[in-house]
């Protein structure tokens, strides 16, 4: 157990007994005075969520990595997305069908795309909000470490959507840990992506201004037979 899931453990134990203990007196209370029982238990639940967030971020565990088709990880994310927190949203996908398979842990890929397409249906519209998925070969994209040698990260998937961007005031700051545009967001998620893809030795990047927001990750090319997702 991680020092994160350790510190989470102790501290979700007392929450409950709060949330618990605000139930029971609103129970005993007239309706006129429910309004601070009901706020202890939605922050407490709350909390709950930020430390369930910080247990993920901390105890993310190292990328078991097979070769992947990019395509699969998009569309399983997608038919999920689709079917709960992006149900009003509009998809639309354009992939390159030539796409080679890329080097990667299939399970974690999947949280990274879940998680940016959750920003996207948070940020866009209940009616007229719509994600496009792209994947394309970018042959001149790599990634280049301290001690001068590249790594080639030519498989390139955007994740696109016409919401109304990110602020100005955070927007190179979006990656750090409890950096958030939402008034209730806790700001992990995309610190979570990025620590993924950097754990797959990728590259993510934001472009946005009002009405487009685009993320783009850039990742390996498998070197060894495909593995299943």
């Amino acid at each position: 157990m991680g020092m994160a899931e350790m510190l989470a453990h102790e501290i979700k134990n007392p929450l409950a007994g709060v949330t618990g203990a605000a139930q029971l007196l609103a129970m005993n209370l007239p309706k006129a005075d429910l309004e601070m029982t009901d706020l202890i238990v939605s922050e407490a639940r709350r909390v709950v969520g930020l430390l369930d967030q910080v247990e993920q971020f901390g105890n993310q565990s190292p990328p078991k990595r097979v070769a992947v088709n990019i395509h699969d990880v998009l569309d399983r994310a997608r038919k999920s997305a689709a079917l709960g927190f992006a149900a009003h949203m509009r998809f639309r996908v354009d992939y390159d069908p030539s796409l080679p398979d890329t080097w990667a842990d299939a399970d974690q890929l999947i949280q990274v795309v879940l998680n940016l397409l959750k920003n996207a249906a948070q940020a866009g519209a209940k009616s007229g909000g719509e994600i496009l998925l792209r994947s394309s070969f970018d042959n001149g994209m790599r990634l280049r470490r301290a001690d001068g040698t590249g790594t080639a990260l030519p498989i390139l998937l955007e994740i696109i959507d016409n919401g109304p961007g990110i602020p100005a005031d955070i927007a190179n700051d979006i990656f750090a840990p409890f950096v958030s545009g939402r008034e209730n967001g806790t700001g992990l998620g995309l610190a979570l992506v990025s620590k993924i893809i950097t754990d797959h030795q990728g590259w993510i990047a934001v472009d946005s201004v009002p009405g487009r927001t685009a993320f783009r990750i850039s990742l390996p090319k498998a070197q060894t037979p495909k593995g299943k997702l």
